[in-house]
Parts: C-alpha cells; sequence; structure tokens
C-alpha cells in the first residue's frame, strides 16, 4: 500500500507528499488500461513489476520527457521509503537522465512537441471566459470556477486543487491541509493556505510562514464567493461530496477549454509567459515567484516561453473558433432540448389516449366498476348507460 504522509518529517526522511500519490495513482490507472496488467495489485504493483514499469514509462510516446522524469522520481522515492535503497538508486538515475535532457529543452525556453499542440496563450483563456453562460449544473459550474481560478489569478501546482478544503474560519486551518479561506466584509476578499506542496519542506518555505498565504486578485475572490454562495461545500473542487481525482481535474480543464492533452503545468506556463510579458520589472516578477511557490529562475527557465509568431495568430484563430463553437454548442443544445421535450411530450401524450382508451373499453365493455380517480384523470362522464370523454 501506498506509504501514508507523515505528520513531521525532515528532509533527510525524504518525505512522501501528496504529489507522489497523486502519481503513484495516475501510473497504476495509466498501466491497468493494458489488459495483461488490468490484474495488478495497486498497493504493490511497484515492488511486484518494477521493471515492466521502468518500460512502460520509457517507451510511452504520448509523455513528455518532464512526465516521465516526475514518475521515475516518484518511483525512487517510494522504493526508498519500502528501504529497497538498490533500486530506488536505480531510478532516481533514471530522473535525473531525464532532468538533463529536459534542461536542455527548457533552457532554450522553447516548447516541447506536446507543448506545441497544447500551448495556449493568457487571451485565449480570457475570451473562453468572455463566452461562459450561467451553467445548468453543478459540473459545469466547477469546469468554469476552474479556468477561471487559473486564469484570474497565479496558478498553483495541481495537487493544491485536488486537495483544498474551504475553511470557515482561520480557526479552521489544521496545519496540514491546503484551504481557501473567504472574507465577505467589504468587496470581499480570499487567500490560498498552502500548507502541504511540493516545496512544503523546502528551507525558504518552511522557515517563511508568510509564503503559505496567498491573496487572490478581485476577479478570483468574486468568482469564489459567488461558487460558494451557490453551492456550499466542503472541499474547493468535489464531485458527490469527495475531493476529486488528478484526473478528473484535468478532465475538467481539457473539456472547458476544449485542448486534449493540456495540464496545470500548461496553465502555468502559460500565466508566467503572458506576465512576464507584460511585466519588465524584477520585482513585480520576483513577487509572482512567490504567489506560484517557486524561484523566479524556476520561472524564467521552465515557464516562461518564447512565442513563435505562428503560436501566437494560431491561438487568435483559437479564440475566434472557440467563440462560434460555444455560441454553436449551445444553440444545438437548446435544440436537443426542444426535440427531447417534444419527443417526450409526444410519448406521454401516446401513453395517456392508450390508457384512457383502455379504460373506456373495461367500463362499457367488461363493465368494470367505475373509481372516482379514473374518472377524473381521463375526463370519462357517465351518459346513460355508456361511459363517454367529456368535451369541454
Amino acid at each position: 500500500m501506498p506509504p501514508k504522509i507523515k505528520k513531521t518529517i525532515t528532509m533527510k526522511e525524504k518525505p512522501w507528499t501528496q504529489s507522489h500519490i497523486e502519481r503513484y495513482r495516475s501510473l497504476y490507472n495509466n498501466l491497468i488500461k493494458t489488459p495483461k496488467y488490468s490484474n495488478w495489485k495497486f498497493d504493490s504493483y511497484i515492488e511486484d513489476n518494477s521493471r515492466i514499469v521502468e518500460k512502460h514509462i520509457r517507451d510511452n510516446p504520448d509523455w513528455a520527457i518532464g512526465t516521465k522524469e516526475l514518475y521515475m522520481f516518484m518511483i525512487a522515492r517510494y522504493l526508498y521509503t519500502k528501504k529497497k535503497y538498490r533500486k530506488s538508486k536505480r531510478f532516481s538515475e533514471l530522473g535525473h537522465d531525464y532532468t538533463k535532457q529536459n534542461d536542455a529543452m527548457t533552457g532554450q525556453n522553447r516548447l516541447d512537441d506536446k507543448e506545441l499542440e497544447n500551448f495556449r496563450t493568457h487571451e485565449y483563456f480570457l475570451n473562453i471566459i468572455s463566452t461562459f453562460n450561467e451553467p445548468t449544473t453543478k459540473k459545469e459550474h466547477m469546469k468554469q470556477l476552474l479556468l477561471k481560478l487559473l486564469v484570474y489569478q497565479p496558478p498553483l501546482r495541481t495537487s493544491f486543487y485536488t486537495s483544498c478544503l474551504i475553511a470557515k474560519d482561520l480557526k479552521d486551518n489544521n496545519g496540514e491541509d491546503n484551504y481557501v479561506y473567504i472574507s465577505r466584509r467589504g468587496k470581499g476578499s480570499a487567500n490560498y493556505i498552502v500548507n502541504n506542496d511540493k516545496v512544503s519542506n523546502a528551507k525558504a518555505y518552511s522557515m517563511d510562514k508568510t509564503l503559505k498565504k496567498i491573496s487572490l486578485s478581485q476577479l478570483a475572490t468574486d468568482s469564489l464567493i459567488e461558487s460558494v454562495k451557490k453551492y456550499p461545500r466542503k472541499y474547493l473542487f468535489e464531485t458527490k461530496n469527495e475531493e476529486i481525482s488528478q484526473k478528473t481535474l484535468l478532465n475538467w480543464l481539457r473539456d472547458i477549454t476544449n485542448t486534449p492533452k493540456i495540464n496545470i503545468d500548461m496553465m502555468r506556463s502559460s500565466y508566467v509567459t503572458w506576465f512576464h510579458g507584460e511585466n519588465k520589472e524584477y520585482a513585480s516578477r520576483s513577487s509572482l515567484a512567490r504567489k506560484m511557490r517557486h524561484s523566479q529562475s524556476t520561472a524564467s527557465m521552465n515557464y516562461n516561453k518564447i512565442l513563435e509568431g505562428d503560436i501566437t495568430s494560431t491561438n487568435i484563430d483559437c479564440v475566434e473558433t472557440k467563440q462560434k463553437l460555444v455560441i454553436s454548442d449551445l444553440r444545438v443544445k437548446e435544440l436537443e432540448e426542444m426535440i427531447s421535450g417534444y419527443s417526450k411530450d409526444k410519448t406521454d401524450m401516446e401513453l395517456f389516449s392508450k390508457r384512457r382508451s383502455d379504460a373506456l373499453y373495461n367500463l362499457n365493455v367488461k363493465k368494470r366498476t367505475p373509481r372516482a380517480d379514473t374518472l377524473k384523470k381521463y375526463g370519462i362522464v357517465q351518459d346513460k348507460d355508456k361511459f363517454i370523454i367529456e368535451i369541454k
């Protein structure tokens, strides 16, 4: 079974974090799609099949170098917690090999193949939000809120959104879970409280407690206040009153942006690229890095991307296309609802007519004793020795 997260832990112990758990589950779900791996045990699939898992990661053509890097390091950490030090070292070395490859690419600030296909500019997402209408379901509402919080506010890492609780009072903060705290005083304000993420145990973040608290923009705050008022709940994002999985979060994001393989890292990259284009000052970029819980050098190397001319123009075209598609989709849904309503009404009318005829047959031919509620329901009255439909 994946090791539980310890309440207190030192750096030397190599912590097993919520991010590791998410990757452990994600890799398992991907592996069992292959029929011959479908009976693997969730609690021990890495220990039982480490060589096959390694090959699966290395040979997967759909995963970017960064994804493979994260999976290798997750396995290394998992095996370390199981005291499989020799195997752990092997996967750590494999992870570092991918790190070198990744650094060679990110050092040029260029988009890799996956990013070229799925990268979207900040303006693209703003335009999608401008097409939003009032959602009719909680699920659609959650999708819209997710995109707003990733666009109106510097995005955090995936694990925050899948684990975040809504705090009604600052006293709810237990120092271990992640929260969003909303105050309705005045215009309203909101703060993320990050107690557990990838860098929580890093020296800079463990020593400076003020970095745990991140203030939200007014647009993000307004969206949150409206959301919690409409759907009071325990988690920031949830399904069936439970926290959502990383897979569900990504599915929501990909659906609402109409981008098949976009992920939270790409949203972070899009935000940083836009922000650095608008803000040249070191102080502004440094402030953004603190809100996103990484260093400015990480932002400059890993997230800020050089956009080629065709990428920018493609995104503009995508914006216009998305707006047209959204309007078309809404019209199609309206028509489908009208057709569905008509079909349902027609079916109901035909069923009602048949049952009324059956009632008349039973009363007039089989001489059944009439029931008052049946006569009332079908508008039947007695005319001498015969029952007929009352004409109004």
